[in-house]
């Protein structure tokens, strides 16, 4: 073996170990020693080669080297955000071992690979033994996530950290401010994020305002906020409402990134809600005595404010049964149009008395018709008052409805009496302060029951209370005779109930005259009150003090007379004053039908006459035929005032009592008399008739009287037992 060049050869393989350990010992990171991160967002790694090196095979007879050691490397990266930018290093590249290297960028979140890129090494990219470089957002497809960043170095993989290409969503927050009944808003965005970053990588990031309706599909979405560039920790917007749109209710928001630089990107950051709708501070409704006189309530509608301008309030009525009866539009009761008022009728309302919902409806400038929510009750139904009978002295009841009420007032209240179903009597209330009382004397016992009804202006008859009650024999008074003084004289008067009664027919038992009966009557005749008064003898006090009966009749229509006491047959209207005697001829004359002869020659027919003196007789209103059906109505109404040709007109019921129960020798006097004081029994009513006969006549059928009477042609009428009615 040549030693020389043996020697040489050794020589160069410990000078080759030598310097792989130098340049080794170059790019290994001292114990505790710590590398620069740049801004704060880089990282560095160290790594080496995992396969150790094939080992240097020594001549023989020679010393073996030790084992070339594995290369050492340093990564680290700094992310430029605002750039949109990652800057990267590695450390302990040799171009003349290494010829080149592969970036590997890899999703942080999924792993998955996305960007690989070889680097060739150069003079240019790495100087020292130091490979720079950098790679942006738009290598990894403008896809903004985190990324974990690492070199591929032959057999060795390098990490150099974490790229934040992120959109900092956490650190964003969007709320809306202002009232819900207008339409401007103010939107703010803020940021948590530190100062001096930013919340989207890479340069032109715009944010923008959009909103659509809660329950719409948010692609509906309106821009209502111009895009503005993202700067500061704080961005507002003034919004208008209408721009997203008019619906009221619940709306969402949303704020929006974009790039000028990247079109690809539109993502939401942050996402708020408001609300669109009126508000109103009352709806009521109210009643007046004016409104009441008008059959009216009102509607107030009070403090309303809408995001857009009002057109047209309108109110709803709604019936009991939930059903829209009536729609009415108000009107506005001040200049900021704040306040509506309506007038609701009960003529619109059909006049049905009962609860009604109301509610206000409102169309603004859009044409949107909105339904405030709220209602309001008006309470139109009758209110049945309580009915009370209140027993008092002399068979009178007060009777009195309070507390009643019907909407738009009630007309008048009238008070029906029944005794069993049958109706007995009937009267109008007087009205006070609401009250409604009559005070009456009854004229039976036994028990009652009484019933209020009221009458609206319209002319609904409404049942408002119902009473009953009894009375006994103790509570209608005096019962039976008793003497009492009228104008200064004592009579015997007969009471039934506290009634005075007028006819004692009954009650005296009286038998009709004959030849083999006679009564002992006296007749007086009050010329100037239109009335007869018949007495009968009172053996106790030997006196014509006992008031059998009272007739309102017709005298003669002149009160005065120059023709004598002939004149009474021919010439004269006049009903002669004096003393008399029924058939003061002697004779018993009385006819059921008698002509009469007028003084102006005309012949008419009376019923029932019973003579008096000369050509005066007791007798029924005459007429011109032998008929119960030739009365002319205004000659019957004219009962009671003078109107005859001097004899004394009666009623046919009246004018056959006489003839019945008058005897012969009757002592009839015809006196001057005061209207003022017709008797001691009181002057009777008279019937108003619009038909052609005498509603007292026996004659004519019951029947037709009734339909008479209940078509108000005649005010009452007289049944064949002398029963009066109506009157």
């Amino acid at each position: 073996m040549n030693t020389k060049k043996h020697t040489v050869k050794t020589i160069l393989a410990l000078l080759t170990i030598l310097a792989v350990s130098l340049c080794s010992t170059v790019y290994t990171k001292a114990s505790g020693e710590t590398e620069p991160a740049g801004d704060g967002t880089g990282t560095e790694a160290t790594a080496a080669p995992t396969d150790k090196p094939e080992p240097t095979e020594a001549p023989t007879g020679t010393p073996t080297p030790t084992d070339t050691p594995a290369p050492s490397y340093r990564a680290a990266i700094t992310t430029d955000r605002a750039a949109g930018q990652c800057n990267y290093t590695l450390k302990g590249v040799d171009p003349e071992q290494t010829t080149s290297v592969t970036l590997q960028v890899s999703r942080k979140d999924n792993k998955t690979v996305a960007l690989s890129r070889p680097i060739t090494l150069n003079e240019t990219n790495c100087v020292n033994k130091t490979l720079s470089g950098s790679f942006s957002l738009s290598d990894v497809k403008n896809t903004y996530a985190e990324y974990t960043v690492a070199f591929l170095t032959g057999t060795s993989t390098v990490s150099a950290g974490v790229c934040d290409f992120s959109i900092h969503t956490k650190n964003i927050k969007l709320t809306v401010t202002g009232n819900k009944e207008t339409s401007t808003r103010t939107v703010t965005m803020t940021s948590t994020e530190p100062t001096g970053g930013v919340i989207a990588p890479g340069a032109g990031n715009q944010v923008s305002i959009y909103a659509w309706a809660n329950g719409t599909k948010e692609s509906a979405a309106k821009l209502i906020g111009a895009a503005t560039n993202v700067s500061g920790s704080s961005l507002a917007w003034t919004i208008n409402t209408s721009l997203g749109g008019v619906n009221y209710g619940i709306w969402n928001t949303k704020l929006m990134l974009t790039s000028k630089t990247n079109k690809a990107l539109n993502m939401k950051l942050a996402q708020a809600t408001y609300e669109v709708n009126p508000i109103f501070s009352s709806l009521t409704t109210t009643k007046t005595k004016d409104l009441e006189k008008k059959k009216s309530f009102g509607v107030y509608l009070k403090g309303l404010k809408n995001p857009y301008a009002i057109k047209k309030v309108q109110f709803y009525i709604f019936n009991a049964k939930g059903s829209k009866v009536a729609t009415v539009t108000g009107k506005s009761k001040n200049s900021t149009g704040t306040r509506y008022y309506a007038a609701i009728s009960l003529k619109k309302l059909n006049y049905k008395l009962e609860k009604y919902t109301v509610k206000a409806v409102f169309t603004d400038i859009n044409n949107s018709i909105k339904t405030l929510d709220a209602v309001a009750t008006a309470d139109e139904r009758v209110q049945k008052g309580t009915l009370s009978v209140t027993k008092k002295k002399k068979a009178k009841c007060t009777y009195k409805l309070s507390n009643a009420y019907i909407p738009g007032n009630i007309k008048k209240v009238k008070f029906v009496i029944f005794k069993g179903s049958k109706k007995i009597d009937s009267f109008k209330a007087k009205g006070k302060s609401g009250k409604y009382t009559y005070t009456m004397k009854n004229k039976r016992t036994g028990r009652f029951k009484i019933r209020a009804y009221g009458y609206t202006s319209w002319g609904t008859k409404i049942l408002l209370g119902t009473e009953s009650y009894k009375l006994g024999k103790k509570d209608m008074g005096k019962n039976g005779w008793y003497y009492e003084k009228y104008n200064g004289k004592k009579y015997k008067f007969y009471y039934k109930n506290n009634e005075k009664q007028t006819d004692l027919t009954k009650i005296l038992k009286l038998k009709e005259s004959s030849s083999s009966h006679t009564n002992n009557f006296y007749i007086e005749i009050n010329r100037a009150a239109c009335v007869e008064n018949i007495y009968m003898y009172n053996e106790e006090t030997d006196k014509y003090d006992i008031p059998v009966r009272t007739c309102t009749v017709s005298v003669g229509s002149d009160t005065s007379t120059v023709a004598g006491s002939g004149g009474l047959n021919t010439k004269s209207y006049y009903t002669p004053i004096g003393t008399y005697s029924i058939c003061s001829n002697g004779q018993s004359v009385k006819y059921t039908v008698k002509p009469m002869y007028e003084p102006d020659g005309k012949i008419l027919y009376a019923r029932w006459a019973t003579h008096i003196v000369g050509n005066v007789y007791f007798h029924a209103i005459a007429v011109g035929s032998d008929s119960h059906y030739s009365l002319p109505a205004s000659t019957y109404n004219r009962l009671g005032t003078p109107a005859s040709a001097g004899c004394i007109r009666m009623t046919v019921a009246d004018a056959k009592w006489i003839y019945d129960y008058a005897s012969t020798g009757t002592k009839v006097k015809i006196v001057k008399g005061n209207s003022s004081k017709p008797g001691p029994l009181g002057k009777n009513k008279t019937i108003k008739s619009n038909v052609n006969y005498d509603p007292t006549d026996p004659a004519v059928p019951l029947s037709r009287k009734k339909a008479d009477y209940k078509a108000k042609r005649i005010s009452g009428y007289m049944t064949k037992k002398g029963v009066k009615v109506g009157y």
